[in-house]
């Protein structure tokens, strides 16, 4: 997925890293779905592009990560904001991926497949994913629409590596009536560091034509 990415997406989203923008520019070829204003001053912009799906974040107005989802938001990669040719690439064919209407009718379910690590000097490095969903009976009102919470805990590692372990534990949320995924508070661990969390709880959602709709600082956390 992330390999098929034009330019015109790249120097779209990247290009600017390092000015602030008001609004989301949507990448060709997408959709914009709605908004999620978060903690944090930061935004996340969840888009249809064709059958899959993308979600843009920015923090306090500057591109932050590009999440790729296929079409049942199952994990596709990410890029990350500081360099556009960093990011984490599924390897097509491999393993088994979440499954969104799996989860909310079953509760739960997984991920267990390879993504491959690249840089402007490495490329393809394989790492093992292993991800567990959990949906608890839990609702939460976003803007008068009801999302369920629940959790995902993601490791990472290239295999025989211990020091390359990487674990994630996520909030997520999910609305079946919307047929959307968000992704929340981000706790993040690494061999042989100490943990981090970062408060990212979704607090609104906007949609188009209301205020907020592809907003690239939150309502919530901004200064000034």
């Amino acid at each position: 997925m992330i390999a098929r990415m034009t330019a015109a997406l790249i120097l779209s989203v990247f290009g600017g890293m390092a000015f602030a923008q008001e609004v989301a520019e949507v990448p060709e070829g997408c959709t914009p779905l709605a908004t999620v204003h978060k903690n944090e001053c930061r935004t996340s912009t969840l888009l249809m592009c064709g059958q899959d799906r993308q979600v843009l974040t920015f923090a306090n107005g500057r591109p932050d990560i590009v999440h790729f989802y296929d079409g049942d938001w199952g994990l596709d990669g990410f890029l990350y904001q500081a360099n556009a040719q960093t990011r984490f690439e599924r390897n097509p064919g491999v393993g088994e991926w979440l499954n969104l209407g799996d989860l909310i009718a079953d509760g739960q379910d997984i991920e267990d497949g390879v993504l491959l690590f690249s840089t402007r000097v490495v490329k393809n490095r394989e790492f093992v994913v292993q991800g567990a969903y959990s949906l608890s009976d839990e609702v939460v009102d976003l803007s008068g629409h009801a999302f369920r919470k629940g959790t995902l805990h993601r490791e990472l590692q290239r295999e025989g590596i211990d020091s390359s372990w990487l674990g994630f534990d996520l909030d997520i949320y999910v609305s079946e009536a919307l047929g959307l995924f968000v992704e929340g508070d981000l706790t993040s661990h690494a061999r042989d560091r100490d943990s981090f969390t970062a408060d990212h709880t979704p607090r609104a959602i906007r949609f188009e034509g209301e205020p907020g709709f592809l907003a690239t600082r939150s309502d919530f956390g901004c200064d000034g």
